[in-house]
């Protein structure tokens, strides 16, 4: 793109050309050829420059295996290039920070870069949300040599990156802690015969037990992990239809405190020794690892598909996070209880979110009285205290 200087360049030079073919006074003649000469020497020095360079981005260190909503990592962006550039604009937009975070859109300037060189820049970002996220291309500008000329170029780097849901760990949980479980076996890794999931390949681990399928789609050696069938297990209940929440791009909303307490109970369950089972249409058939429930819930959506029904074989104990005052659940759920299914509603009030929605205390109280066990989580930083019933 010719920029403002070039043309004023090749304006002046016409002008000095028409003043020498009125005077014809010689050196009038030179700086015209002179100025239009720059102008054609700056788009031949140019041309080309941007496509010589590439680049690779790093996200955290080889330690960071797992990348959670709210944590602190570091990015680290490498701007190589295969013949000499200059005055290099490169503007990154990261979808890992929060939009109105400094680090959603940085701006970097690169003054030289000689040829089969590297520039390194390196940023902190909070990562602000659950879920795939995929860098856009970065934008690459410059005007070299002589400002005459602007190009552009957008290179693409996705680097996709999963983010998984932010997970405290609960100092209690009744519906699991009350139980008689000391007098059960606990269950080891790689001991019984359901399958409870995958997960990376421990120095130690039976070649016989590698799930060659995920090799192949990974390239990492990944292994079946095993539950132990005489284990009561609890079945994690996630109610994600699409129900009339209020509009609004802030990720502080019922569902995503829902997939929060999700996961935090879920990680309990596996941590006491219980099996873990998902109740959703999309989600991991049998017992789950770790890795695998927290790779569900990274990725999960509302879905009119995934509407909340119990028609499944249910274990012994079941979790239900409930985050919308449904009235067509309350049946289903005293039906379980009716059956002594072991119980336990968590219940998000929808109306102390920032966007508003209806109230869950009616609904909650509803349940109590028929002696579910409720867990009422409003909205705030202590959701994980609530969640655990520290606050009853």
């Amino acid at each position: 793109m010719i920029t403002a200087r070039a043309r004023t360049f090749l304006v002046a030079a016409v002008v000095l050309y028409l003043f020498a073919n009125q005077t014809q006074v010689g050196w009038l003649y030179v700086m015209s050829a002179v100025l239009a000469g720059m102008v054609l020497a700056g788009a031949w020095l140019s041309r080309g420059v941007l496509q010589k360079i590439s680049a690779e981005r790093r996200i955290g260190t080889s330690e960071d295996t797992e990348l959670f909503e709210g944590d602190s990592i570091g990015i680290g962006l490498t701007i190589k290039a295969k013949k000499t550039a200059s005055q290099v604009r490169v503007t990154e937009s990261c979808p890992l920070a929060a939009s109105e975070s400094p680090q959603h859109e940085i701006k970097m300037y690169i003054p030289s870069l000689p040829p089969m060189t590297n520039v390194q820049f390196d940023y902190e970002v909070i990562l602000d949300r659950r879920g795939v996220h995929t860098f856009p291309p970065l934008k690459l500008e410059t005007r070299a040599p002589f400002g005459f000329f602007e190009y552009r170029r957008q290179l693409p780097q996705p680097t996709p990156t999963l983010v998984y849901p932010e997970l405290r760990q609960l100092r209690q949980l009744d519906l699991l802690d009350r139980q008689l479980a000391p007098q059960i076996a606990r269950p080891k890794a790689g001991i019984g015969y359901e399958v409870m999931g995958v997960r990376p390949y421990r120095s130690g681990d039976s070649s016989r037990d590698i799930h060659w399928r995920s090799v192949a789609r990974t390239g990492q050696l990944i292994v079946k992990e095993y539950a132990d069938e005489a284990q009561p297990g609890l079945t994690l209940a996630l109610d994600l239809s699409e129900h009339p929440y209020p509009k609004t791009d802030s990720k502080h909303t019922p569902l995503e405190w829902a997939v929060k307490c999700a996961a935090s109970i879920g990680d309990y369950a596996l941590t006491k020794g219980y099996p873990l089972h998902i109740l959703a249409d999309e989600a991991p058939r049998g017992a789950v690892s770790r890795w695998a429930l927290l790779q569900y819930l990274a990725r999960v959506q509302p879905d009119e598909k995934n509407r909340l029904h119990f028609g499944q074989p249910l274990q012994a104990f079941v979790a239900v996070i409930l985050p919308w005052p449904d009235p067509a659940l309350v049946d289903p759920l005293l039906e379980l209880h009716r059956q002594r299914v072991e119980v336990l509603a968590v219940v998000i009030d929808p109306q102390t979110f920032p966007a508003g929605g209806l109230s869950s205390a009616s609904f909650a109280d509803r349940l109590v009285a028929a002696g579910i066990e409720t867990h009422y989580v409003k909205f705030s930083d202590d959701w994980a205290g609530q969640l655990a019933g520290d606050h009853r």
